[in-house]
């Protein structure tokens, strides 16, 4: 298949754009630099210079190509002007071609769980992803196209992500210092390997229905008391953690923070309904002695 690509040189989509490539589909990609068409074009994959939000560009493309995936995901306000671009631009391309179009979510959009959440689970998200729900709603109205749209669980991976930022957080100045880490630290995080996510989109590309949603999640519900002590022993602090002072949480991470401290837990039993099964290895192995292990 021809598939256009949007978010080629970002976190989750460097690794979807290997991955679809190597399903033997022929990849164009959007690309706001020539840093990005480099980058782009050194995959194998064919670079489209121009920017996400300009909808006149992505409805030609769109139209030219057998399917789209969308996994631009920056956090803030502005994401809502961009995804409604994208949206605008990739269905006035496809409307009405039964074509498939993959849109990205976050599981952050759900809010907090409480408990372990599906599907079909209440749309509640924090200030910084208020936009999503419609989004959500547009894509779900959609007529004509083979809609489909995956919400990820935190991803993590190759040493970078959402992650990181626990990781490299403060720690404190005692004689024995302990890291720092927000919330109560009793918030479950719902995680997914970032190349477990990659498969995933090549295989709802396939096989997922029209009007159909995902959470793509590996069932892993860590707390984080536990990714902050594993986080801890990784540093050579011993595992020793202590909680964050929340106005030291929100100056430090922005809005980002009030999302840190959600419990969420998800299992993925859905997106294992198509064959797909992550593979990766826990975040907590990774972030002890994987990729975002320091080494000494």
């Amino acid at each position: 298949m021809r598939i256009l690509l949007t978010g080629a040189t970002g976190y989750i989509g460097s690794a979807v754009l290997p991955g679809l490539l190597l399903d033997g589909h022929e990849v164009t990609a959007i690309a706001r630099s020539d840093d990005a068409v480099a980058t782009i074009t050194a995959t194998g994959a064919t670079a489209l210079s121009g920017d996400v939000t300009d909808s006149d560009l992505l409805s030609q493309a769109a139209r030219e190509a057998d399917g789209v995936i969308h996994v631009v995901t920056p956090g803030g306000q502005i994401t809502d002007a961009l995804d409604n671009a994208v949206v605008t631009g990739v269905l006035a391309g496809i409307e009405g071609s039964g074509k498939p179009y993959i849109h990205s979510s976050g599981i952050w959009v759900h809010g907090n769980t409480h408990g372990v959440a599906d599907e079909n689970a209440p749309l509640d998200p924090p200030e910084l992803t208020a936009w999503r729900p419609k989004i959500i709603e547009r894509m779900r109205a959609a007529r004509g196209i083979r809609n489909i749209i995956i919400s990820p669980a935190v991803v993590y991976g190759h040493g970078s992500g959402l992650v990181r930022m626990i990781v490299d957080g403060p720690q404190t100045s005692d004689p024995e210092p302990a890291l720092l880490f927000p919330g109560t630290g009793d918030q479950h995080w719902t995680s997914i390997y970032i190349d477990d996510v990659a498969t995933f989109y090549s295989a709802a590309l396939m096989r997922a229905p029209a009007g159909s949603y995902y959470i793509v999640a590996s069932g892993q519900n860590p707390t984080m008391r536990e990714i902050a002590a594993a986080a801890s022993r990784s540093r050579g602090l011993g595992g020793r953690i202590a909680p964050e002072p929340p106005e030291d949480s929100r100056r430090r991470l922005g809005p980002i923070a009030e999302a840190f401290c959600m419990d969420q837990q998800a299992s993925g039993a859905k997106a294992r309904e198509l064959g797909w099964k992550p593979i990766g290895p826990s975040l907590l192995d990774e972030i002890e002695t994987g990729s975002y292990a320091r080494r000494i």
